[in-house]
């Protein structure tokens, strides 16, 4: 069973993602929609999904 730690940890590394392809997507521009765009919106999601699914996780373990 990963320890609440390690759990953090990786919650930590999501967020730093989440952070950089953020400051992927701004560099991009607001109105640019190409694939290349979209592709980073879409990873970004996923991103956030996984981050909200270890939150409740971390939470169940405690």
């Amino acid at each position: 069973m990963p320890s609440d730690a390690e759990l953090s940890s990786v919650a930590g590394q999501l967020d730093t993602l989440l952070e950089r392809i953020g400051e992927l997507v701004a560099a991009c521009g607001v109105d640019d929609r190409s694939g290349d765009v979209a592709g980073l919106l879409e990873v970004d999601r996923h991103l956030r999904g996984a981050r909200r699914e270890l939150g409740r996780t971390r939470r169940r373990l405690r």
